[in-house]
C-alpha cells in the first residue's frame, strides 16, 4: 500500500483511540493531527510524539476524519470547505448527521462509522455507511485492521448510534449498579469492584452464536439464586428500562439529525 495521509480533527476519546488503534497498524500511514485545547494537544504530544496543529490546512489528499462535536461541524466547514480537495475521503464518526447533510457542502466522497472506544486496542466493530462503491484508498481495508467492519444503511445508524456507541455507557452503568448493591449488602467497595470487574472479563467466554436468551437460560438453573434474580428484574420491568434507554438515545440521535439540519 502507498503511503497515505491520514487527518484527525478531534483528538478526544473517540480521535485519539483511532489514532492509538490505527498507529497499531503495520500501514504506510502518515498522521496529522488537528485539536484546539491546550491539555488534548499536550497529552497527544506526549502520547504519540505528534504536536497537533490548532488549524486546518490545505489538504490535497488522503483521509479527513471528523472527531469534532456535531455543534460544531457547520463552522468548521464554513471555515475549512475550501481547504479540501475534492480527493479526500471524509470519514465522520459524528453522532445523528448524516452523509447526505455534509453533501451539501463538498463533493467529496464520505464515509460515516459508529465505532466506539475498543478500536485503540483493534479489537472493536465498526458500523459503516458510505456515498461510493469501490474501497476508495483501500481505506475500508484499513478499518479492518481496527477490528471486525460491517455496512448498514444509514437510515439504521441511530438505532446503531444507541445500542452499539453508547453501548459500552449501558454495560458500565449496569456493573456500576450491581458493585453498588453488592456494597450495600455488606462487601467492601474494593471487592465488588474487583469482583464486578473480573465479571467483565469473564463475559466474551459466554459470547457465541446462540441467542443470548438462549444462553441465559443455560446459566440459570431451576429455583436457584440467577433465577431469583431475573424475575425480580422482570416483575420491575427491566425490559420496559431498557427499551426506554435505548429509545431516548436513539430518539436523541434523530433529535441531533434535526437541529443540524436546521442550522
Amino acid at each position: 500500500m502507498n503511503n497515505l495521509d491520514i487527518h484527525i480533527v478531534g483528538l478526544g476519546n473517540l480521535g485519539s483511540s483511532l489514532l492509538k488503534g490505527l498507529k497499531n497498524l503495520d500501514n504506510n500511514l502518515t498522521f496529522h493531527l488537528y485539536e484546539k485545547e491546550p491539555k488534548i494537544i499536550d497529552f497527544i504530544n506526549g502520547e504519540f510524539g505528534i504536536k497537533p496543529k490548532t488549524e486546518l490546512e490545505a489538504i490535497e489528499s488522503g483521509v479527513l476524519i471528523l472527531c469534532i462535536k456535531p455543534k460544531d461541524l457547520n463552522n468548521f466547514i464554513e471555515m475549512n470547505k475550501k481547504k479540501i480537495s475534492e480527493n479526500v475521503l471524509i470519514c465522520t464518526v459524528l453522532a445523528g448527521v448524516e452523509t447526505s447533510y455534509i453533501s451539501k457542502f463538498v463533493n467529496n466522497k464520505i464515509i460515516r462509522l459508529m465505532p466506539n472506544l475498543s478500536i485503540k486496542d483493534n479489537n472493536g466493530f465498526i458500523p459503516y455507511t458510505k456515498t461510493y462503491e469501490e474501497d476508495y484508498l483501500s481505506f475500508e481495508t484499513i478499518l479492518n485492521g481496527l477490528g471486525i467492519i460491517s455496512e448498514y444503511e444509514e437510515e439504521l445508524f441511530h438505532i446503531i448510534t444507541a445500542i452499539y456507541g453508547s453501548g459500552p455507557a449501558w454495560y458500565l452503568e449496569l456493573s456500576s449498579k450491581i458493585a453498588e448493591a453488592a456494597t450495600n449488602l455488606g462487601l467492601s467497595k474494593d471487592d465488588s469492584n474487583k469482583i464486578i470487574n473480573e465479571l467483565l472479563k469473564s463475559l466474551p467466554a459466554f459470547a457465541n452464536d446462540e441467542e443470548f436468551g438462549d444462553i441465559v437460560e443455560k446459566i440459570k438453573s431451576p429455583n436457584g439464586t440467577t433465577e431469583a434474580g431475573l424475575n425480580s428484574l422482570m416483575a420491575d420491568s427491566f425490559d420496559k428500562i431498557i427499551f426506554n434507554a435505548i429509545n431516548s438515545a436513539t430518539e436523541r440521535s434523530i433529535q441531533i439529525s434535526k437541529e443540524i439540519n436546521n442550522e
